[in-house]
């Protein structure tokens, strides 16, 4: 089996076995970035990353399964026009060996659940260019 084949493959596991952590801190960035770099087309320099979970680090989250990080959501809440409060999606990931067994699902769910107890006001954006969800 060729290297692509063996990433693409799917990983048999129990839900019960994800694990979901909120961003933890510095030694969670690299974790975020390598998915990040390896599963979506768009760029990013550290500053960006930082950007985000420097500024909102409670709307970040990363699945664990036996201790591999298998995805993440990065996302960001604010002021729109000056008159709404909106969250948005900005990097979500899941490597293909776990993607349709509801990772994804849970990863929005828990930023958009603190986006609500935050005070979000307005329907949750995503941005499509950088957002994967399969």
């Amino acid at each position: 089996m060729d290297e692509v084949q063996e990433r693409e493959k799917k990983e048999e596991f129990d839900a019960s076995e994800i694990e979901y952590v909120s961003y933890g801190g510095e030694h969670h960035l690299p974790l975020i970035m390598n998915l990040v770099d390896q599963e979506l087309s768009e760029p990013y320099s550290i500053f960006t990353y930082r950007y985000f979970v420097y500024l909102w680090p409670q709307l970040s989250f990363l699945a664990f399964h036996k201790g591999k990080c298998v995805g993440t959501v990065v996302c960001k809440m604010g002021d729109h026009r000056n008159s709404t409060f909106r969250g948005y999606i900005a990097m979500l990931v899941v490597i293909k060996p776990y993607r349709g067994r509801g990772i994804a699902t849970e990863l929005v769910t828990r930023s958009i659940q603190v986006m609500m107890e935050s005070g979000c006001e307005e329907d949750i954006r995503t941005a499509q260019m950088n957002c994967m969800i399969i």
